[in-house]
């Protein structure tokens, strides 16, 4: 039986209030009050954007879905998780104030913003599940306490899993260090002799300091390297270079494997948004401003069904233009359905979808 995805075309240009109304709307034609209860505590899973980033869903395009759950008498917040890299988004303080600075507050959408990972992202919980690659998996520990979660999630590419959207937000964004360290292990980035011209992009990007120069290039120090991919997306000289078809496949396998941790025993109690609005071939970690889109923008995805609303919104993507999304990323050594074949295969989901599209 295919799960039933609602779809309500949007456009940035339409303004925040506008995108607000239409999220409300089809959160209410999608009939998904009934997976909030009075006195839960309601995760509102988001991304604030890197400080620079602006490109990010705005926090008052939010409104109405945050309106939705105050009315259905839950308790709601803001959350997000630490990351590897150093930035604005690396512990818990830092991240509330970038995210009380872009909106994502109780002054901005009356409830509080909230890092589910505590201090230092080390805050978790070790989830069983029944996976291929892992059988227990480090979700941020108030993910797994509360009891709701509503997933909102920008549709992006992405430079390792060539697709960022809900199985992103869940999997590596509601782990914890832990769990974004066992995820981004798989990838192993090498420099290609002969391609380095020592610019120093790379070195100076890298967060974690494991790339050194020398008089003829780069190097990357594996036993320092966190696997971000930073190094990928800045060289403008193809000199970095990953084992993509094997590397890509494992991490995308272990995003799903912990996105099936971060729902584990909310069956029934979540409902995951995709904005396809604003889509960068990059995703919102990238410290970036105005970065190009890959296509026009679509509306708004959603559904109960994680893997669902992500086939939904790829398809929707690749049919805008007729490419597909490796195309509009220009990377062709990257293939999203790594994430959605193993998130169907562990049970997460289902990949078949009837679309309602709702005016």
């Amino acid at each position: 039986m295919a799960a039933k995805v609602y779809f309500i075309p949007a456009s940035v240009g339409e303004g925040e209030r506008a995108i607000s109304e239409k999220a409300s709307r089809l959160f209410q034609a999608g009939g998904f009050g009934t997976c909030f209860r009075p006195n839960d505590f309601t995760a509102v899973k988001v991304h604030v954007g890197e400080e620079v980033n602006n490109t990010y869903i705005k926090a008052p395009c939010l409104q109405g879905l945050v309106d939705e759950l105050r009315k259905r008498k839950t308790k709601p917040f803001i959350t997000d998780t630490s990351t590897l890299y150093t930035g604005r988004r690396h512990n818990a303080i830092d991240h509330a104030v970038l995210a009380t600075e872009r909106g994502f507050s109780v002054s901005g959408l009356g409830i509080p913003f909230l890092a589910a990972d505590g201090l230092f992202g080390t805050a978790e919980t070790a989830v069983p599940i029944a996976g291929e690659l892992q059988q227990e998996v480090s979700i941020a520990a108030d993910i797994v306490r509360c009891q709701s979660i509503l997933s909102v999630a920008h549709f992006t590419g992405h430079c390792a899993t060539c697709a960022g959207a809900t199985l992103k937000t869940l999997g590596m964004g509601c782990a914890s260090r832990k769990g974004k360290m066992r995820q981004h292990s798989a990838l192993k980035p090498r420099v290609k002799k002969g391609k380095c011209t020592r610019c120093g992009e790379c070195y100076r990007h890298c967060p974690a300091g494991a790339i050194s120069l020398d008089k003829l290039q780069a190097h990357i120090a594996a036993d320092r390297c966190i696997g971000c991919a930073e190094c990928v997306a800045v060289c403008r000289f193809a000199a970095v270079e990953y084992d993509w078809q094997q590397e890509s496949a494992i991490l995308q396998k272990s995003v799903a494997e912990h996105a099936l941790g971060a729902v584990q025993g909310k069956q029934g109690r979540a409902v995951f948004f995709n904005f396809l609005l604003s889509m960068t071939k990059d995703c919102d970690c990238f410290d970036k401003a105005n970065m190009p889109t890959m296509v026009q923008d679509l509306g708004i995805a959603a559904s109960t069904d994680p893997v669902a609303v992500d086939k939904a919104a790829i398809d929707m993507v690749e049919a805008r233009d007729g490419r597909t999304l490796s195309d509009l990323i220009g990377n062709h050594r990257l293939d999203w359905r790594h994430q959605i074949e193993h998130a169907v295969k562990i049970g997460l989901g289902r990949a078949e979808y009837e679309r309602i599209d709702v005016s």
